[in-house]
């Protein structure tokens, strides 16, 4: 029973101390530096990328490789109009 308490409060007081000394090695509250480099502004967000523009690309892309096979001009510009009306043709930006 006493070893089982003394051990309960050892490992109280070593999770204790791992997290102080955490607390000081990693800066949680840091204050913010008026000096900040421009890398340091974009953070990891510039590093990311343009998700947006990937996604359209890949839906669009198939409709457009289809309307370059079509031959007949008739069914190419009905094809035409039917993506530029369902927003196919529109720019990613």
């Amino acid at each position: 029973m006493i070893k089982a308490v003394f051990g309960f409060f050892a490992g109280v007081a070593v999770c204790g101390l791992l997290l102080f000394g955490a607390r000081t090695v990693i800066p949680v509250l840091a204050a913010p530096d008026d000096g900040a480099s421009e890398n340091a502004s974009l953070g990891l967000a510039g590093l990311l990328p343009d998700f947006e523009k990937i996604y359209h690309e890949s839906l669009t892309m198939p409709f457009k490789k289809a309307e370059s096979k079509i031959t007949d001009p008739d069914i190419a510009a009905y094809y035409r109009d039917l993506m530029e009306t369902t927003g196919l043709t529109a720019d990613a930006e």
